[in-house]
């Protein structure tokens, strides 16, 4: 038999050895507990971290002669032939290479026949999001009712390109990167069953390597083990996969802190001579810095990618450390390696970070700052300001003497209605009996002697007074009311009178006579 990879030999064969995605392999098999088993799902998530493996594990459940199970038996011809990829039912499609519409319809057409061994009839579309919108489409009407009995896995690392009509119509399922704790004990126990023995610093730089992705780690391992047989340490590793020394990265770092520049050009210089590049020992230098930032701050659990022995070193490098100076560091380096990608020396611009970064990392707080005593004249004497013409005190008129004062008396009242005396209607008076008598004069009241009246417009001081005529004095007092009203009265009845010699309109005779 030909020699199978570990990516291939240490694959999870149930929902129980699926490492760090508990929360898609519980709904699974609390589906098909219940039988709420969906028509279509989509499988989303990094690479290599099991959407391929799940899928066929839940394609065994379905197709196990002791299924629908959420426990497959991995004994029975269904379990094995599914393991093998060769069960009629369950078909593995490349989306990358089966992309067109022709072969979305094929599928289609051969999807309304039933399973050939009575179970379900399972699609794997990996990578689906290379199907063309045509191809997409075409799948719509049989994805939103499928036949009986069939279902569609799809499988993808860039769910923003498949369209939301598909999305909508398929139960998502996000899987997420291994944890690099887990992902140590899990190769740590696989490899102790194959009788390899690795080193729990070098498991550390193996799975950092990986970036989460399982497939990734395992296929390190295989590479490994060609290279130093069934004994893999830090130094293998480190020689095989290229990985900057961690004891390097911290001298570096601790001279850098502490203003040693000469110090940390020599240890670049080394790097150089140990075969690292400038870009490959600057990416590696901000990871540690990024570390340190970290752990400086009191934030460790934000470091899951160190062993412990790698945790200790980076607490040493940080201790006394203020965390602002750290960060100043990582600033300097940061832009260093952004120059390098734009095109510039990298040798130059990383001498040059270690330099100013050296020669910036002192910190001082705000009460170590040296005391400045600074000298603050007095201020000037402003001129006075000129009072604005609103707030020049206006010269008033003289007071109006109020009527208590004035010795003019006021006007009498006059009679309210149910005072005045009931006045009979005057008799009518023929034209000839009737004397013409012009409307009296009111006769000029006098004026009181020595009374004046306040003066209506006094003349503001300091201006000659214009002259002109004298205004009216006020009128006098009437006299006695009940004269007044008598006058009053004769006035209004000879005033009716005259109206009584108009003749009427139309006629010659005097209105009132018969």
């Amino acid at each position: 038999m030909s020699y199978l990879v570990f990516a291939r030999k240490w694959r999870p064969m149930t929902f129980s050895e699926v490492v760090a995605q508990e929360h898609i392999t519980v709904t699974l098999q609390n589906a098909i507990s219940s039988g709420r088993i969906g028509h279509a799902y989509l499988f989303s998530g990094p690479r290599g971290v099991g959407k391929t493996t799940t899928a066929r594990i839940l394609a065994k459940g379905l197709n196990c002669e002791k299924g629908p199970t959420p426990e497959p038996c991995l004994e029975c011809s269904a379990c094995l032939q599914i393991a093998a990829g060769s069960h009629m039912d369950v078909l593995e499609i490349d989306g990358a290479s089966n992309r067109g519409i022709d072969e979305i319809r094929d599928l289609r057409e051969k999807a309304r026949y039933a399973a050939a061994a009575g179970g379900y009839k399972v699609y794997i579309i990996d990578e689906v999001h290379m199907l063309t919108k045509e191809a997409f489409n075409a799948l719509l009407k049989t994805l939103e009712e499928p036949p009986e009995k069939v279902i569609f896995i799809f499988a993808t690392t860039e769910p923003r390109k498949v369209p939301a009509t598909i999305l909508s119509r398929c139960q998502r399922c996000d899987f997420r990167k291994i944890p690099f704790r887990t992902m140590a004990d899990y190769i740590s126990t696989e490899a102790s069953r194959e009788g390899i023995t690795v080193t729990r610093d070098a498991l550390g730089l193996v799975c950092r390597a990986s970036g989460g992705s399982m497939r990734d780690a395992l296929s390190l391992m295989d590479q490994l083990v060609s290279f130093a047989g069934d004994r893999i340490t830090v130094d293998t590793v480190s020689g095989l996969l290229g990985l900057v020394e961690t004891d390097l990265l911290a001298g570096v770092a601790s001279a850098v802190l502490s203003s040693d520049a000469p110090t940390a050009l020599d240890l670049l210089e080394e790097a150089s001579r140990r075969g690292y590049g400038v870009e490959e020992f600057t990416e590696a230098f901000l990871g540690f810095l990024r570390n340190m930032m970290l752990a400086a701050a009191g934030a460790e659990k934000g470091i899951s990618d160190l062993s412990e022995s790698e945790m200790e070193t980076v607490r040493a490098c940080v201790a006394g450390v203020p965390d602002i100076a750290v960060l100043n560091v990582l600033r300097i380096v940061a832009g260093a390696s952004a120059q390098i990608r734009e095109g510039a020396d990298p040798g130059i611009t990383i001498e040059g970070a270690l330099l100013t970064a050296a020669r910036l990392s002192s910190v001082f707080e705000l009460d170590n700052l040296p005391r400045v005593k600074v000298d603050i004249p007095a201020p000037a004497v402003s001129p006075p300001e000129r009072p604005s013409p609103k707030a020049a005190p206006a010269v008033s008129p003289p007071e109006r003497p109020s009527p208590e004062a004035a010795p003019a008396i006021p006007p009498p009242e006059r009679p309210s209605p149910k005072a005045a005396p009931a006045v009979s209607p005057p008799e009518r008076l023929s034209p000839e009996a009737a004397p013409a008598v012009p409307p009296p004069e009111r006769p000029s009241p006098k004026a009181a002697p020595g009374d004046s009246g306040p003066d209506p417009d006094p003349p503001v001081a300091g201006e000659p007074r214009e002259k002109g005529p004298s205004p009216e004095p006020p009128p006098p007092a009437r006299g006695d009311g009940d004269a007044v009203r008598k006058k009053e009265n004769e006035d209004i009845r000879e005033i009716a009178g005259l109206f009584d010699l108009i003749p009427e309109p139309g006629g010659e005779g005097v209105r009132g006579e018969p």
